[in-house]
């Protein structure tokens, strides 16, 4: 019963319940967010075990940093700025590996499967893909956010500290510059 209560609590009361003594409220915090951490990482990385590597590089600094935490921040958004920033750090550069993609093609070997549309659509995440590296900034935030997490503009105004239509014309402009990266790759979507 109490573990009930407890998940109920909102990011404030667990994060005050944790520095009141209650070491079980990070648990319960960390828990609640171990897959937005660990599918931002992976966006940042783009394979698996440099995800992994990365997630428990963040929840280490997470550990380190939580008594540090401001209430005036928005938590999704401060845990967002430590993924980013532990990739940056950490990984510099090497960061933007090959797609994960392309290790799937050795699997489309099965007559199961329509090997075309199988090659295709791998072929059209992995050049979303390179666009998507290829943005900048706050154009790169929001679209990730938006596009691959499918956050709310009201979410990512929060989780970046920046206003809704900021947000949305952040994501405008990432659409446009997509556009055309991939018009400049000849892919036709």
């Amino acid at each position: 019963m109490y573990k009930e209560v407890k998940e109920e609590l909102t990011d404030k009361e667990l994060i005050d319940s944790y520095k009141s003594g209650n070491r079980q409220s990070l648990d319960v915090l960390i828990t609640k967010y171990k897959s937005y951490i660990f599918n931002l990482s992976y966006r940042f990385m783009h394979n698996y075990e440099d995800a992994m590597d990365l997630t428990q590089e963040v929840l280490i600094r997470v550990y380190k940093a939580i008594d540090r935490y401001e209430e005036r921040n928005y938590f999704k958004g401060w845990l967002y700025r430590i993924i980013s920033n532990t990739a940056i750090n950490t990984y510099g550069k090497s960061y933007r590996r090959e797609s994960p993609y392309l290790d799937k093609l050795e699997l489309i070997d099965d007559t199961r499967y329509n090997m075309e549309s199988d090659y295709e659509r791998i072929y059209l995440r992995e050049k979303i893909s390179d666009a998507y590296n290829k943005l900048k900034g706050k154009q790169k935030d929001v679209f990730m956010l938006r596009y691959y997490e499918n956050c709310s503009y009201k979410e990512i105004s929060k989780i970046l500290n920046i206003s809704s239509d900021s947000a949305k014309s952040n994501y405008s402009y990432s659409l446009k510059r997509m556009k055309i990266f991939l018009e400049d790759e000849k892919v036709l979507l």
